[in-house]
């Protein structure tokens, strides 16, 4: 009886290390955790459908973006959502199937005068950002520079109270434009905040990419099963 308990062990245990990782952060409203501490949103949604019709074991966890973005370029059996595809990042991933379509926005306060009429003169402030996303690095190579014009956040949890309170250390925050729709429902401080400048990166999307080692049956599997449902 314990051995059996033993072998049963050892295969519950093989079959969730052969599941496939997918990794992904809090980014409303394209995924986030609602009150009953489930991850939804339309992201989530297409992922799990994807997955699901692709017939795959997987284990979905939420980290901190840089957490994600690390883990699955160091683990094989891994993938991410949601990332936006972008040129810096292109050979990082393979880039298995498009979630959404996103604009990002500098937001700063509503009672402070800002002068910004083009990318350029946002080097004249100090935005927040978090390490390794998608404006951060869109950012970095359009000549800004970390502790000069960019100041690294882990997450946008209180961005909205820095802004307010500590005017000087933090000019704008640069966020989708969704997401701050989605948080302005619940945060009275986003009331305090408007639109100042949107990138100019019309037609970015976000993608669920897998680690490039990951098995090539795995990731023809998810490729045909997202063909079959959004194709």
């Amino acid at each position: 009886m314990r051995l059996w308990l033993v072998v049963l062990s050892f295969v519950c245990f093989i079959s969730e290390a052969n599941s496939l990782n997918v990794m992904t952060e809090e980014f409303p409203d394209f995924q986030y955790t609602n009150k009953e501490g489930v991850l939804v949103g339309s992201a989530v949604e297409k992922i799990k459908a994807v997955l699901n019709k692709a017939n795959i074991d997987y284990v979905l966890s939420v980290n901190q973006w840089s957490v994600s973005y690390n883990a699955a370029q160091r683990n094989p059996n891994s993938c991410i959502f949601s990332i936006a595809r972008s040129d810096s990042r292109e050979k990082l991933f393979d880039w298995l199937f498009p979630i959404s379509s996103f604009s990002t926005s500098f937001y700063g306060l509503r009672d402070k005068s800002y002068n910004i009429k083009k990318l350029d003169d946002a080097l004249n402030y100090k935005t927040a950002v978090i390490r390794q996303n998608f404006s951060h690095l869109y950012l970095k190579e359009r000549g800004f520079e970390e502790d000069r014009h960019l100041i690294m956040i882990s997450s946008f949890d209180n961005v909205f109270e820095l802004l307010a309170t500590r005017k000087g250390f933090i000019d704008l925050v640069i966020l989708s434009d969704v997401q701050f729709e989605h948080k302005s429902k619940t945060e009275r401080m986003t009331t305090l905040l408007e639109k100042k400048y949107t990138l100019p990166n019309s037609g970015a999307k976000l993608y669920f990419a897998c680690n490039k080692e990951l098995a090539p049956r795995t990731k023809n599997k998810i490729i045909e099963a997202y063909r079959a449902l959004y194709q």
